[in-house]
């Protein structure tokens, strides 16, 4: 054999080796990491802690631990540490439902905020029994947006002729290759306007009475108080604004100006822990294998084409 051909068979020997890595973390089962955490579990009370990081786009892994934790008898509260500008809707919204859920059981959620939890992360963290930020924490950003790009005048330019066959006037809305018209303009604004509203309207019932103080308003009828509170949000909170934890606080968005380890201390109390509670969390994984599975779990081949994601991301 020639020299290229032995370093193309290393080549493929080295390239099949990375994915087997890759395939075989990815094959850890949920059991197992059950059996992981759950080693902890030696009867006392505990505090869960979940950590929120990055855009807000693959919420099964923390569905995963929400789950595994709410059904852990010895763990009477979880934390969830924050540190998102938002991410997608459907992520946000289902992960906000889930916490609805845990607390029904009878877990406490404290949701901690780092150094941004806006938008999709905010609306995550609204679902908690309380909130914690840092004075200079980046939040709010309550509001949603499309951004997308049309190129047919450069394609134009370039003698290049996009050709599309479509079932609906609206199934090519948003691509690059034609001027956005102004009934797609329509079509996405009512877009927008509806998600937004889903937003606002679980601010409302999330954080009626801390927004009603703040806003000063003493309507004892519940349906005329909600009325009032989503109209103020409407003019005062959710215009896309970024504002700080400080200013938050003032607006009734968060409870508590605090540290991490307050909301821990705070939490420790609020279940009737003295002293320094335990706290467990997933364990990191580390080495070889989190670094490739890292790297590769954004590998894909994405077709950019007809393809509009909404985001509520600042």
């Amino acid at each position: 054999m020639n020299k290229k051909t032995i370093f193309f068979i290393l080549f493929i020997i080295i390239l099949f080796s990375i994915f087997s890595i890759f395939i075989s973390n990815k094959l850890i089962s949920y059991s197992k990491l059950g059996k992981e955490i759950s080693s902890f579990n030696i009867g006392k009370k505990q505090i869960a802690l979940i950590n929120i990081e990055g855009e807000i786009s693959n919420d099964l892994h923390i569905m995963e631990l929400l789950n595994l934790y709410s059904n852990m008898k010895s763990v009477k509260a979880i934390i969830l540490r924050i540190n998102s500008p938002g991410g997608s809707v459907g992520s946000s919204q289902e992960i906000y439902r889930q916490i609805k859920k845990v607390k029904e059981k009878g877990k406490i959620v404290i949701s901690a905020l780092s150094d941004v939890g806006a938008s999709g992360a905010y609306y995550i963290a609204m679902a908690a029994n309380k909130i914690y930020s840092n004075p200079g924490t980046i939040t709010g950003s309550i509001g949603v947006v499309i951004n997308y790009i049309t190129a047919e005048k450069l394609f134009g330019k370039i003698g290049i002729d996009f050709i599309t066959v479509k079932s609906g006037k609206y199934k090519d809305a948003g691509s690059f290759s034609r001027q956005t018209s102004e009934e797609d303009k329509r079509l996405f604004q009512k877009l927008i306007n509806d998600v937004h509203e889903q937003f606002v309207n679980d601010i409302v019932e999330s954080r009626l009475e801390q927004i009603a103080a703040a806003a000063k308003i003493q309507e004892k009828d519940e349906k005329k108080r909600k009325e009032l509170v989503k109209k103020y949000i409407m003019n005062n909170i959710a215009d896309g604004r970024i504002i700080t934890g400080i200013e938050a606080k003032k607006l009734g968005l968060v409870d508590e100006i605090g540290n991490i380890d307050d909301a821990i201390e705070a939490t420790a109390a609020m279940i009737g822990i003295s002293g320094r509670p335990l706290v467990i969390s997933e364990k990191k994984k580390t080495g070889l294998a989190s670094w490739l599975n890292s790297k590769l779990e954004n590998f894909t081949l994405k077709n950019d084409y007809n393809i509009l994601k909404y985001l509520m991301i600042n």
